[in-house]
This record gives structure tokens, C-alpha cells and sequence, in this order.
């Protein structure tokens, strides 16, 4: 949701962005990710057209690695989407197409969207729909390739209900089909400790149900509290045909300390259940013969503490754009065998321009 301490400048003619992001955390994985984005006018200041590419270089020996008996592991992960934007009135749409491919995955999926301002703009209706074709994969092995497939909706409504109250409601659902499992986890079953090892009786290769239904609600405030500040709070909750259920609080403080210059520390909470098929120990199979070692399927908790600045200057024809961000975050596994916590570190900057 935008700030309500400035409005956004008018088009000049483009946009042009280059940043990079690094994540590092406790449980020995690091990502490495530069990102390149362009915007750039078609015709008239009321169409656009965004073109982004980012990479991800992943290094981890993760827990569910070290388990598994497998050495550090490191890929690549190359993303391209283009997108167009055409506004028109107090109408709006969009439509974009991501492409990804990494050395066990391939994913395609595309974007329809749209919008209408109402009551002079005090209320905004949006809308938008997705699908995607993906491809499963498995490094070393070209035999191996299942397919997943994906789709749903989101639709908002924006209301301004004073000079300095913003309030959104939004809703998505979402569904999947496919293989949703990972080709290299493997669940222990039958006594030893939970893990793949001497002790244990069966191995066997991870097993998820083929289909997945998801929901979210969304409640999204901002109110200006003077001139140069303003709070946001948001609550978020999900659940899906997992029997998965999930809870994000978050708030945040922004405030323009000098001309150009933004500050916001933002603060999110965030807990969830497990899904009805995971055990951090399988004695024996489980109806329907699913098996998980995916911690992310657990129930876990999480802290999240964010300090975003940007700064912006105005030249004759245009504007540079300085950003950065520090965050830090706790995750805590309630019941997965071999990790009950995981510090991470994240650092950003971007540099930019208007033109």
C-alpha cells in the first residue's frame, strides 16, 4: 500500500533499476541475488512497459542436505518477465508473462489484471488471475520430469475513507496440481531417529498429495500520524486443503526525516500449523501413503525485523533513487528432527533513475 506522504511523481518517460539482495542464515545457505529492472513509456505516458531480470545463486548444505548425505549443493536460478501496463481514465489493466529455469525446474506462468477507481477515487476495485505451467525436474537425472500445474485469483478493494486513512480488504485462492514433492528429500519410516541413516529400517522418496487448494484473507491499514509519518498494520490468514493454517501480523513506521529521504522499520509475527500429513517421525505408513521431510509443511513460528530507507533526488530531466535494507529474522520449528531454529540475515541496495 503506498505511503500517504507524498504522491507519486508523474511519468517522465522511463525507469531504470539495478540491485542486488543477499540472504544468509544459521542453517548454511546463502542466496545471492542481483536484479535488473527497466520501465519504459510506449507511445504515451499512460502505457508502460516493465521488463525485470534477476538471478539466483543458491549455495547451501542445509540440514535436509546434510541428512541426506549430499555434499554442498550450489545452483542457479535465472528469472525474465515483461509486462505491460495501459491506464486510461480511472481504469487500469495489466498483463505479464515470468519465465524461470533452474537446472531441476522449469516454470511458465502468466498474468491478467485490471483495476477501476469509483466515488472520485475513494474506492479502487482490483482484480487479477494467474496461471502456470511447470516443469519438475531432478539435476542428474533427465528420465525425471513431472508436471505441475497452477492457478487462481485475487481481488481487492481499496477504500480512502479520510485525507490520512487508507483500508484494503483483499482475498485470493489459488490451486495447484502435480507433483509437489521434492525429487531429493527422502523420509525415514520405521524406528532410529527420523532421519535417513544406519538405524533406520526405510528410506523412501517423499511423497505430497497431488492436489492443494489455497485461501487468503488480508486486512491492510495505513494512517498518516503528521505530515512526514505514518503507521501501516496488516493481518494476513490462510489455510488450504492441507489442513495447513497460517497467521502473519505485521506493522510498520515509516517517516521522511529530510527532503527525499524515507525511513520505514517494519515489525511481522508469523505462525503456522502443520499439514494433516506430517510427522517429524513415521513409524508406518500413513493413509494415503504420504510422506513429508519438508520442514515448511511443520508447525513453525517466525520474527521479522526490516529497516527500509530510499533516497530520492530530482535532477533537471528526471531523478536518481538510492535504497537499502536491513532485516533480520528468527524461525522456529516446533517438531522437525535435526533443526529447532534458524537465523537469517538479509541485506539489499538498489540504485536507480528516472529519466
Amino acid at each position: 500500500m503506498a505511503l500517504l506522504l507524498a504522491s507519486e511523481p508523474s511519468p517522465i518517460g522511463g525507469q531504470l533499476r539495478g540491485g542486488i539482495y543477499v540472504r544468509t542464515d544459521s542453517d548454511r545457505t546463502t542466496v545471492i541475488s542481483p536484479r535488473a529492472h527497466v520501465r519504459q513509456q510506449i507511445g504515451s505516458p499512460q502505457t508502460n512497459l516493465d521488463v525485470t531480470y534477476s538471478l539466483d545463486a543458491w549455495t547451501s548444505a542445509s540440514v535436509d542436505i546434510r541428512t541426506a548425505a549430499t555434499p554442498v549443493v550450489r545452483e542457479n536460478r535465472h528469472e525474465g518477465v515483461v509486462g505491460v501496463e495501459r491506464e486510461r481514465g480511472n481504469t487500469a489493466w495489466s498483463a505479464s508473462y515470468r519465465f524461470s529455469h533452474e537446472p531441476d525446474y522449469l516454470a511458465n506462468s502468466a498474468t491478467l489484471g485490471g483495476k477501476v477507481d469509483l466515488a472520485q477515487r475513494t474506492i479502487t476495485l482490483a482484480g487479477r488471475l494467474f496461471g502456470a505451467l511447470d516443469r519438475v525436474g531432478r539435476s542428474g537425472d533427465p528420465t525425471f520430469r513431472e508436471p505441475l500445474r497452477a492457478g487462481g485469483a485475487l481481488v481487492s478493494a481499496t477504500f480512502v475513507l479520510t485525507r490520512t486513512t487508507l483500508l484494503q480488504l483483499a482475498y485470493e485462492l489459488r490451486g495447484s496440481l502435480g507433483y509437489m514433492a521434492s525429487p531429493y528429500r527422502f523420509v525415514a519410516v520405521g524406528g532410529g531417529d527420523g532421519l535417513c541413516n544406519e538405524t533406520t529400517q526405510f528410506c523412501l522418496p517423499e511423497v505430497h498429495p497431488r492436489r492443494r487448494n489455497r485461501h487468503a484473507w488480508v486486512l491492510r491499514a495505513r494512517q498518516a500520524l503528521h505530515r512526514k509519518v505514518s503507521l501501516g498494520a496488516t493481518y494476513r490468514f490462510y489455510y488450504d486443503s492441507w489442513q495447513l493454517r497460517s497467521h502473519t501480523a505485521a506493522a510498520d513506521l515509516s517517516l521522511m526525516p529530510a527532503r527525499g529521504l524515507t525511513l520505514a522499520l517494519e515489525y511481522r509475527l508469523y505462525a503456522q500449523s502443520s499439514t494433516f500429513f506430517y510427522r517429524a517421525r513415521y513409524m508406518s505408513p500413513e493413509p494415503g501413503g504420504y510422506f513429508t521431510r519438508d520442514r515448511e509443511l511443520s508447525s513453525l513460528g517466525s520474527q521479522r525485523l526490516a529497516l527500509h530507507s530510499i533516497y530520492t533526488r530530482p535532477l533537471k530531466r528526471g531523478a536518481i533513487e538510492a535504497g537499502a535494507l536491513v532485516a533480520g529474522s528468527r524461525i522456529g520449528y516446533d517438531d522437525f528432527v535435526g533443526l529447532s531454529r534458524v537465523w537469517a540475515l538479509e541485506l539489499s541496495a538498489m540504485l536507480g533513475g528516472r529519466y
